[in-house]
């Protein structure tokens, strides 16, 4: 009874999950359906470093100002435009008056002076080519950008990759490449200006991130989902096995109290001249049952 106890409290568990999955799945746009994520805001009002993002800030279109890193530099693989795989490059962007969380999670080496820049990756453009994802640098100088929020992807292996090519536009990733602090999102810029202005340029296509882009059924969170009922259906199963595999060890054990003889008679009594046939008794345990 212990254990079915803790198989229910499990599979309770597995299917929680697999609701909150389902959830996530089916209310992906949920913040596209309000029309405040379409009015532009202060970027520092939106959004702080080292902390959590707001589902809600999703898709939320941003004014900042501020400057690229040049150096601190990516170029993501797998991206599709109209059809066509090629390359994002995305570049790090220090905006103005930054700020980080009040439940800031820092590293433990994090520099004490505040010389550590804190940056946002920026899409700078999407490009077919690798050799130009690659040579595409940013310009220096300010910059004013309007942009919209994108949510941080989760981290994927490198392994096989150049350097300087990552499958992922994962925080937890670039601030292991840059010595930065940033944020649980990135921009995409819709429009920029100024000296160090670098979206769309070395051959680059603006890349625009739409509701019809992000919105619907989330499928990867569906099959996360599908996962966890698995997780469920499987510890019924387990306990199935156990009890069923006690159940036949129990029979076995009975059978096992069983013996086979052989009555013979003295020498020399008188009988049928027949061989006395095996017969089946149970044997009495060695305490009397």
């Amino acid at each position: 009874m212990g254990f079915l106890a803790l198989v229910l409290l499990l599979a309770t568990a597995f299917v929680g999950l697999s609701y909150w999955q389902l959830n996530r799945a089916q209310h992906k746009n949920d913040a596209l359906s309000s029309q405040d994520i379409e009015t532009v805001k202060d970027f520092n009002d939106v959004v702080a470093a080292q902390v959590p993002q707001p589902g809600l800030v999703a898709d939320q279109r941003v004014m900042l100002t501020g400057h690229y890193l040049p150096d601190a530099q990516v170029a993501v693989t797998g991206r599709y435009h109209d059809g066509t795989e090629g390359f994002w490059v995305v570049t790090m962007f220090v905006p103005d008056d930054a700020r980080l969380g009040e439940a800031a999670e820092l590293p433990a080496a994090a520099e004490a002076d505040g010389t550590r820049p804190i940056a946002i990756p920026v899409v700078r453009g999407w490009v077919e080519s690798e050799e130009a994802a690659m040579s595409s640098r940013a310009h220096d100088g300010p910059v004013e950008m309007t942009a919209r929020l994108g949510p941080i992807e989760g981290p994927e292996s490198t392994e096989g990759l150049p350097a300087g090519q990552v499958r992922t536009v994962s925080t937890s990733q670039l601030v292991n490449l840059f010595d930065i602090y940033t944020y649980s999102g990135y921009l995409f810029p819709e429009q920029d200006t100024g000296p160090g202005a670098s979206a769309a340029v070395d051959g680059l296509t603006r890349v625009h991130l739409t509701a019809d882009e992000s919105g619907g059924f989330d499928l990867q969170s569906g099959v996360y989902a599908l996962e966890w009922l698995f997780f469920a259906g499987f510890a019924f199963y387990i306990w199935w096995r156990l009890l069923r595999d006690a159940h036949l060890a129990q029979q076995r054990a009975a059978a096992g109290k069983t013996v086979d003889y052989v009555v013979v008679k003295p020498a020399g009594a008188k009988g049928t001249g027949q061989v006395a046939q095996p017969q089946q008794h149970p044997m009495k345990d060695t305490d009397g049952h």
